[in-house]
C-alpha cells in the first residue's frame, strides 16, 4: 500500500499544477489489504477501566461544554444544530479554531481531524482567506440578494479546474443540491426514477433519505444500491 500512495503521491507533486487528480490508485488492491489488516488485527473492545478514564476526562475538564450543551437542549433539538457536533458523552462548545487545533470553552486543545467535515482543507482561520472574507463584508455586507462579480469570477474558477463543470450554481445546502440534480435529471431524461448509491449521505429530502424512520413513510424510503 506505501509504495502505491507514494507513487500516486510523486504523480501528485509533478503535476501539481494542474490542480487535478492525475493518479488513481488500484481501489480493489488497496481494499483487499485493508480486508486482510483487518481480519490479521481484529476490532478490540475498549475495557471498561479506559472507557472510564475517557467519561472521566470529559467529566472533568469539560463541564462548561456540559453544562452548555445541556441547556441548548432546551433550545435546539438534540443540543446542536448539526450532527457533526455529537459527540459521546456529550457534544462538546467550540470556542476557537486556528490551523489544524481547536479549542473548547474549557481551554482544552485538540488536534481537528473532522475539518468541518471536509470544508476547511487550509486548516481553520486561514489568514489570507479570513481577511479577505472580512475585507468582502466591510465592502458589501454578508448578502446583497444581487448579482456580485465574485459570483462570476467563482463559476469560471470552478469551470476552469473543472472542464466538466459547464455550469455552476451555489445553493444553500447538499439536500438542495441533489433536489435540483433530479429535478434537472427528470427534466431532461424524462423519466421519473433516478439511482442512488446505498448507505450514503444524500441530503434530507424525503425521496433521498433513508433509515429516517420518518412516520408513515414506511415501504417509501429508498434503499438505494449496494456501495
Amino acid at each position: 500500500m506505501s509504495g502505491q500512495l507514494n507513487t500516486a503521491r510523486d504523480a501528485h507533486e509533478k503535476n501539481a499544477g494542474a490542480y487535478a487528480i492525475s493518479y488513481w490508485p488500484d481501489t480493489d488492491e488497496l481494499l483487499k489489504k485493508l480486508y486482510t489488516l483487518a481480519n490479521t488485527l481484529p476490532m478490540r473492545p475498549l475495557k471498561r477501566d479506559a472507557l472510564n478514564r475517557y467519561l472521566a476526562y470529559f467529566e472533568t475538564k469539560c463541564a462548561r461544554s456540559k453544562a452548555m450543551t445541556s441547556e441548548a437542549k432546551d433550545y435546539i433539538p438534540g443540543g446542536v444544530q448539526h450532527n457533526l457536533a455529537f459527540n459521546y458523552p456529550f457534544p462538546l462548545a467550540i470556542c476557537k479554531a486556528e490551523g489544524p487545533y481547536l479549542w473548547d470553552i474549557d481551554g482544552n486543545r485538540y488536534i481537528d481531524f473532522l475539518q468541518a467535515g471536509g470544508p476547511t482543507v487550509l486548516g481553520s482561520n486561514y489568514a489570507p482567506v479570513r481577511d479577505r472574507v472580512i475585507e468582502l463584508i466591510r465592502e458589501s455586507g454578508p448578502v446583497t440578494g444581487l448579482f456580485h462579480e465574485y459570483e462570476l469570477k467563482l463559476a469560471k474558477l470552478i469551470n476552469r479546474h473543472m472542464p466538466a463543470v459547464e455550469m455552476f450554481r451555489m445553493l444553500g445546502s447538499g439536500t438542495e443540491a441533489v433536489m435540483g440534480a433530479i429535478r434537472g435529471a427528470r427534466t431532461f431524461t424524462e423519466k421519473a426514477k433516478v439511482i442512488k448509491v446505498g448507505g450514503a449521505y444524500h441530503g434530507w429530502s424525503d425521496q433521498m433519505v433513508f433509515g429516517m424512520r420518518i412516520p408513515g413513510i414506511g415501504p417509501l424510503e429508498a434503499h438505494g444500491i449496494p456501495a
